[in-house]
């Protein structure tokens, strides 16, 4: 992969992760069940070596795990982590976004459903902590307790931007250190 992002940033350590264009393709072929390097390869049109690098990032993540499947203890069998298999929702949200904004209604190629009623599933949406659905304009971004100066002054600097658009935004100063 290419260099790592250096932010300190949720969205910049994910995607130095799962960020590259195969990585995904990768992480869901074993959502569908693959298990194999052959399988992987063979599904997603990878090349060898970048399969083989991208595996062993996702191994060393903690996103796949590698077992040796063969007595000759040459070949290997991968599965998702608890790590790896949180990404369900990620896939899913990247899923919906495709079908809606790639492919359009009546053209999906791919059906996200409930295995057990086969209905379709509903669209993502957020929920705040009492489980009520949240409006996308009221969602905002505050340091955590690990942010870097960087963060405290990019978020700063969002707030005053969207407080200047928007007078219901709260003060850039609630982001500030």
């Amino acid at each position: 992969m290419s260099r790592s992002h250096t932010q300190t940033c949720p969205i910049a350590g994910a995607l130095n992760i799962i960020g590259d264009h195969w990585t995904l393709l990768i992480v869901r072929e074993a959502f569908y069940g693959a298990t194999r390097f052959g399988e992987f390869r063979k599904n997603t049109g990878i090349a060898k070596n970048l399969l083989a690098s991208r595996l062993n990032t996702l191994v060393s993540e903690g996103v796949f795990k590698r077992t040796i499947f063969a007595d000759r203890g040459t070949t290997h069998a991968y599965a998702l982590t608890d790590k790896g298999r949180a990404l369900q929702t990620v896939m899913i949200a990247i899923a919906q976004w495709g079908n809606t904004h790639v492919y359009g209604k009546g053209t999906e190629p791919i059906l996200l459903i409930d295995r057990t009623t086969g209905e379709p599933l509903n669209e993502l949406q957020i929920h705040d902590v009492k489980g009520d659905p949240i409006d996308e304009k009221n969602i905002a971004f505050a340091p955590g307790p690990g942010a870097s100066n960087a963060v405290h002054i990019r978020l700063a600097e969002a707030a005053a931007h969207l407080a200047e658009t928007n007078r219901k935004t709260k003060p850039a100063d609630m982001y500030r250190k």
